[in-house]
């Protein structure tokens, strides 16, 4: 079916408000959306994409005889937040439909350097994968409209994206497990919004929407406006027929990276590099993309580390190269394959070490006694290295408790005789000390300080000033394997 637009013809991008029902049906069935689907999650945040998702959704759902379950997330970033709820609860009330309305905290950006938006998208993603597996449904529809594909080409083009990433907004396609439906890919907002006008049907609006800020705001408020002044009236129509024959394009060269790769590896775990590179270039990310997403977190298949991993597999030898820090792959006689990573290092928790000791404090696998002395003395054989002792000034302890712990970012030294400071990190590289041991040195800290890193210098604060002077003696060594019973 074709949809006018301008004097042009294509079949992604409706504008006229009263084709809407009829764009939505020829959505559905012609990539088979509610196909199987007898219990479907219907997303609504309250704004126009997502409440006319939910009046022109819900004829088709009830001539098929679908259970409709609302779901409705507030991610508690606006103060309207809790209306917005209040206004879908409504609607689904009104309609005789169950709602599962959930909360979430996202007061500012997430220590992990995500932006807000990416935190607020994953914990929707988190929330609609609960959903699906609570609510035992078959689907989940979202309101991404045919404006939201020209804007996702843009943004990923920014990015340097492939024809996957071009692609853009799929109509069907599953995240973590949980399939997702855009029935509304074809429409453009701006028909969604006559076509609520024109019914009286009411939504609510999401100042944020317009925060220039935003990326995909200043693409919608300001590029794409730009562009089509310059250039191009039906400029987004355009972009939607060009992400949908990347679409095919991709679906076309996936196929064939399948096919590959079950050749290739026979069904096996191993991916054989020489023949790999037989193949063409596309193809050849593509197998590589497949096999890292079968065999390690869907973030190390992105396309600097597929180049990194074909440029290493061009190399004669073995090699091995760790992904995100994490997953390593191998090349041993011409086969990748997945090393196991070691097992996580368990931290010890920081304990206080008494002066002096009663008895041993035990931490991790290491035993540290703390006596009262006299004088200077120290065993040291580089960072790191156990057994290790040394002694502190009496006098800049008194009454100060004393810490071990392992280290913490930020950590620091100030050695004696030596100007300035040191990172204890930087202390770890220069020692050549693996990153494997490096969560396992026991340091000794006082407050926020740290007053001696085993086997290196102690802090000139702590460092006792005469050969005479009162000492506090700390030694440090392997704890002995218990007893087999």
């Amino acid at each position: 079916m074709c949809m006018a637009v301008g004097s042009s013809c294509f079949s992604g991008y409706v504008t006229d408000p009263h084709r809407l029902d009829e764009a939505m049906a020829a959505m559905i069935v012609r990539h088979r959306l509610l196909h199987s689907v007898a219990r479907l999650g219907v997303a609504v945040s309250g704004g126009a994409d997502s409440t006319a998702l939910f009046h022109l959704l819900m004829p088709e759902c009830r001539t098929r005889g679908i259970a409709v379950t609302i779901l409705h997330l507030n991610h508690g970033l606006r103060k309207e937040a809790d209306e917005d709820a209040r206004f879908v609860e409504a609607l689904a009330a009104d309609a005789g439909l169950p709602v599962v309305s959930h909360r979430v905290a996202l007061a500012g950006r997430p220590a992990d350097g995500r932006s807000l938006e990416m935190a607020a998208r994953d914990a929707r993603l988190d929330f609609f994968r609960q959903a699906f597996e609570e609510h035992a449904l078959d689907a989940i529809a979202t309101g991404h409209n045919a404006d939201d594909v020209a804007e996702t080409l843009l943004l990923r083009l920014a990015r340097g994206a492939g024809a996957a990433g071009l692609s853009g907004l799929r109509p069907h396609t599953y995240l973590g497990g949980c399939r997702m439906i855009r029935p509304m890919l074809a429409i453009s907002g701006k028909a969604l919004r006559a076509w609520l006008h024109e019914r009286n049907l009411a939504w609510r609006e999401d100042a944020s929407n317009c925060d220039p800020t935003i990326p995909r705001n200043a693409v919608r408020h300001a590029v794409l406006p730009h562009l089509e002044a310059s250039w191009s009236a039906d400029l987004r129509a355009r972009f939607c027929q060009s992400a949908e024959t990347l679409r095919e394009d991709d679906a076309l060269l996936d196929t064939l990276a399948e096919q590959q790769f079950t050749v290739l590896t026979g069904g096996g775990d191993a991916l054989p590099v020489d023949e790999l590179l037989r193949q063409p270039l596309a193809l050849q990310r593509r197998i590589l993309r497949h096999w890292l997403y079968r065999h390690a977190n869907p973030h190390a298949a992105g396309f600097s580390t597929v180049q990194r991993l074909l440029a290493l597999c061009r190399e004669p030898g073995d090699w091995h190269a760790t992904l995100h820090g994490k997953d390593i792959v191998q090349c041993r006689d011409r086969r990748l394959s997945f090393r196991p990573s070691p097992p996580a290092r368990i931290v010890p928790p920081p304990a206080v070490l008494a002066i002096p000791t009663a008895q041993p404090l035990r931490w991790g696998a290491f035993e540290i006694i703390a006596t009262r002395d006299t004088g200077i003395f120290s065993l040291a054989n580089g960072v790191g290295h156990i057994p290790a002792a040394c002694t502190l000034s009496a006098a800049a302890l008194e009454g100060r408790a004393l810490t071990v712990r392992a280290r913490q970012p930020g950590d620091r030294i100030a050695p004696t005789n030596l100007r300035g400071s040191k990172k204890i990190q930087d202390l770890y590289v220069d020692a050549k000390l693996p990153e494997m041991l490096r969560d396992t040195v026991p340091l000794i800290a006082c407050g926020d300080e740290i007053v001696w890193v085993p086997g290196y210098r102690v802090a000139r604060r702590y460092a006792v000033p005469a050969l005479d002077a009162p000492s506090v003696r700390l030694t440090i060594h392997a704890r002995c394997p218990s007893p087999p019973d």
